[in-house]
């Protein structure tokens, strides 16, 4: 399980890069058309933005799996290492009922203004919508798996 884990967060990653190059080059190319062509674009502020979320959502499980996301641990640095494990595991828990909210919360939205468009690049809500839902949705199934881990001794230490 923590193989497929592995493999499908690397696979997140994959998609974030090209969401990265992608707002990299909208607002490279939004600089030199508004410093040397003085004309901006709405179409590539917008692309930027949609990549931005989207970069940001598909990194959340990524980071909270390989444990990179910040962490304020300074309650956690004292207690005995049992007392961690369950501290551990009731912390994995929030986050996946957390997530379970907000993916309960984007289907109420979306049930509403699925065929909501986007100003500028006309895309339906459904199509912004998935790398968020995509990113949540691994959070809280990763979640579930740190739970695991963590009632099993088989988390790493933080």
């Amino acid at each position: 399980m923590n193989n497929l884990a592995k493999k499908v967060t690397k696979g997140y990653q994959a998609v974030a890069v090209v969401f990265l190059l992608v707002l990299f080059l909208s607002v490279f190319i939004q600089i030199i058309m508004r410093n040397v062509f003085h004309a901006g674009s709405i179409q590539l502020e917008e692309l930027a933005r949609v990549s931005l979320v989207s970069l940001v959502f598909l990194m959340i499980p990524v980071l909270t799996f390989e444990k990179k996301h910040i962490i304020v641990d300074i309650v956690l640095l004292y207690l005995p290492k049992s007392v961690k494990r369950w501290v551990s595991a009731a912390t994995q828990l929030l986050v996946m009922c957390f997530g379970i909210y907000v993916l309960w919360a984007i289907a109420t939205i979306m049930e509403r203004n699925w065929s909501v468009r986007t100003p500028a690049l006309n895309m339906p809500n459904v199509v912004f919508y998935i790398p968020i839902t995509l990113g949540i949705f691994a959070m809280t199934v990763l979640s579930l798996l740190g739970v695991w881990m963590s009632i099993s001794g088989k988390e790493e230490e933080v």
